[in-house]
């Protein structure tokens, strides 16, 4: 949406899927597994600290997948999937101790939905975590992608790529 490619209605919709998704493939992992995970700060660590690894691997998670799937000069590469897929795992390994490492708020609420409802304040505040982390990777992404990417909005050049020529 922030991008131009997609209206507000599309993007609502595809938040109510992405949720449903989320809540279907926490239950299908609690069910084979046997217990349902959910969302919480790690041992020694504080909401702050939590919530900020958060905005920091959403910023970064969301930043990749705009680089590398969405980018039309991308198109057609066959590592978007190995740079999706390290970014998360980088994520889970250096701060998912910290904050559960969802890095993305279908996850957090799909874990949390899943369990009945345990710990939603928790994930409602890691959603929203991830939410302001993906507004801000579309924003830099605004800032330093090729003008083309931007089109459908009107944006020119000089508008949408201050940092480069």
């Amino acid at each position: 949406c922030m991008r131009g490619k997609q209206s507000l209605n599309d993007m609502l919709t595809y938040w109510v899927f992405q949720i449903v998704g989320g809540f279907v493939g926490a239950l299908l992992a609690g069910v084979i597994g046997g217990s349902f995970a959910v969302l919480s700060i790690g041992s020694g660590s504080t909401l702050l600290q939590a919530l900020l690894a958060e905005v920091a691997y959403a910023f970064i998670l969301s930043f990749v997948v705009l680089g590398v799937a969405t980018n039309s000069q991308a198109d057609g590469n066959s590592y978007f999937g190995a740079a999706i897929g390290l970014t998360v795992t980088a994520g889970a390994i250096s701060v998912g101790g910290i904050s559960g490492g969802a890095f993305n708020p279908a996850v957090a609420l799909g874990l949390s939905f899943s369990k009945g409802f345990a710990n939603l304040g928790y994930s409602g505040f890691v959603a929203l975590a991830n939410l302001v982390g993906g507004a801000a990777a579309a924003s830099v992404f605004f800032l330093v992608a090729p003008p083309e990417e931007f089109e459908s909005i009107g944006a020119t050049a000089g508008e949408t790529t201050g940092l480069i020529a």
